[in-house]
């Protein structure tokens, strides 16, 4: 009787567990990404920059300050960048460009990983194209998942001005391994976002902006994404969490020191 019950007690485990390979499987892409839909400000109307980019529309925004440089934002994975213009507006001191991923926002499609690197890379292509402005003029900037578009982005072309990682990480997998240490994440994952494995190769300059407390994204893998940078490279940790690292008043001081 009690190999019978341990039995079936085995069974049991490996139906849970290949049950949660399966729900893991097939709905990942919730987890990792969360459109949000925010209306616009209506003082933001004039700065619209839709545009068509490999066949989908997307929604987007140019603050145009009058200034030599840009700043291209890449959000993170619930950021309606509706709900940011006023954020980069009043923070930076350059231009800034924020387009919304594919099913962000009033974007159409849906978001995947290479459907989004492909189409950050032929944003920043047609803004240089549009505005007749070299490379060397564009920042590219990343929070949190959109740190990992930024990496891409930047080895796809290097000779943007340099980057600007917030809260990053080393891979979704490391963080998807953080949380889920029981499961096999490299053979589950569908968008991995390999960030370290373009991160040596890359000589543009980065500033790595850490949060100590971040609930998200353990400190140390963005500590690692970092150092493992091969340009020059400025990490600085503020005491804030994932979540409020933007209203620390040196966030802003340090990203428009870097972009001087």
């Amino acid at each position: 009787m009690i190999g019978i019950l341990i039995l079936k007690l085995m069974v049991l485990a490996i139906l849970v567990y290949a049950g949660a390979v399966i729900f893991m499987w097939v709905r990942q892409d919730r987890f990792l990404f969360k459109p949000n839909h925010w209306e616009p400000l209506p003082e933001f109307e004039k700065y619209r920059w839709d545009r068509e980019v490999n066949g989908v529309k997307l929604q987007g925004w140019f603050l145009d300050k009058g200034c030599d440089k840009t700043v291209i934002y890449h959000g993170g994975n619930a950021e309606d960048l509706a709900g940011h213009c006023d954020v980069l507006f009043q923070g930076l001191t350059t231009n800034a460009l924020l387009v919304n991923y594919r099913g962000y926002g009033q974007s159409e499609g849906r978001p995947a990983e290479k459907d989004m690197i492909a189409d950050c890379i032929a944003v920043l292509d047609l803004f240089c194209k549009e505005k007749a402005v070299p490379f060397s003029s564009i920042f590219l900037m990343g929070r949190s998942l959109g740190s990992g578009v930024s990496v891409q982005v930047a080895a796809a072309r290097p000779e943007v001005a340099g980057v600007i990682l917030v809260t990053p990480y080393e891979s979704i997998a490391a963080i998807a391994r953080f949380q889920y240490p029981w499961l096999p994440i490299e053979r589950l994952l569908h968008h991995p976002f390999q960030s370290i494995d373009f991160a040596p190769a890359l000589k543009l300059p980065a500033l790595v902006l850490l949060a100590e407390f971040d609930e998200v994204i353990p400190v140390e893998s963005g500590l690692r994404l970092g150092s493992a940078w091969g340009g020059p490279k400025e990490i600085i940790t503020l005491p804030t969490g994932h979540m409020d690292i933007n209203e620390h008043p040196d966030y802003f001081t340090a990203i428009n020191r870097f972009v001087k």
